[in-house]
């Protein structure tokens, strides 16, 4: 399993994005602890902490320290108790995720996910685009057919 740190590195230069980096709260590691995150996926998270989200292209990297608060919001459904953690989002505001057990990054229908009140199978709202987080963002910029939402990520994977 990879995260692909180098094709992150290069989409943010792409982006000329040069923020400072800042130290991830005691409150979110003890998150990503808690949920089972790799030490590799923390010091990724470690290494790309920034003050604000960041944009590539049409879809949004959270600020680390927003990702604890993020999926513990009541309306996300405690989907990372099903190994989902909200990263991000697309342009429709559908949650970018990572799946803590495969390290892929995937979309999550927001309109599913915060309108049914069970939802008893998250695969069925899951769209797995079978890539790292490094090679998301990284063709998230340099792709121009690249999905922005579950909805094109769905046509994407066919």
């Amino acid at each position: 399993m990879n995260l692909d740190e180098s094709l992150f590195k290069k989409a943010l230069k792409i982006q000329n994005f040069d923020n400072e980096v800042i130290k991830v709260t005691d409150k979110t590691i003890e998150f990503l602890e808690s949920i089972g995150l790799s030490s590799e996926t923390i010091e990724f998270f470690k290494t790309f902490s920034f003050r604000e989200e960041i944009e590539f292209g049409n879809v949004y990297f959270n600020c680390v320290n927003r990702i604890r608060t993020e999926n513990l919001e009541e309306e996300n459904k405690e989907i990372y108790k099903n190994h989902l953690l909200i990263i991000g989002s697309g342009l429709n505001g559908d949650p970018i995720v990572l799946n803590t057990k495969t390290l892929n990054v995937g979309y999550i229908f927001h309109d599913i996910l915060w309108e049914e009140d069970n939802i008893e199978d998250l695969n069925k709202i899951y769209i797995d685009l079978k890539m790292s987080v490094g090679t998301f963002f990284y063709k998230s910029i340099s792709k121009e057919d690249f999905p922005v939402d579950a909805y094109e990520a769905e046509d994407y994977i066919k």
